[in-house]
């Protein structure tokens, strides 16, 4: 199976003002960082392997991160 990349138009990304796309993209990053705490809570429950757990727990401390870098401007 393979995919296939979809190309965008660039106006879409340089339509909103700069300050709606800095806030977009702190909404994106925290519901992200929810939904991966979501799962590992469910992994963690179930007994999944640790090496999953582990591997989410390091993508939300990365958008944890970068949420605090948003923040700080």
């Amino acid at each position: 199976m393979s995919a296939e990349l979809l190309r965008f138009p660039a106006t879409a990304q340089t339509a909103m003002p700069e300050g709606m796309r800095h806030e977009a993209l702190r909404d994106w990053m925290e519901t992200h960082t929810r939904i991966l705490g979501f799962w590992m809570d469910r992994l963690i429950e179930d007994g999944d392997s640790e090496d999953i757990v582990s591997m989410l727990h390091r993508q939300q401390s990365w958008l944890a991160m970068m949420q605090g870098r948003l923040v700080r401007g």
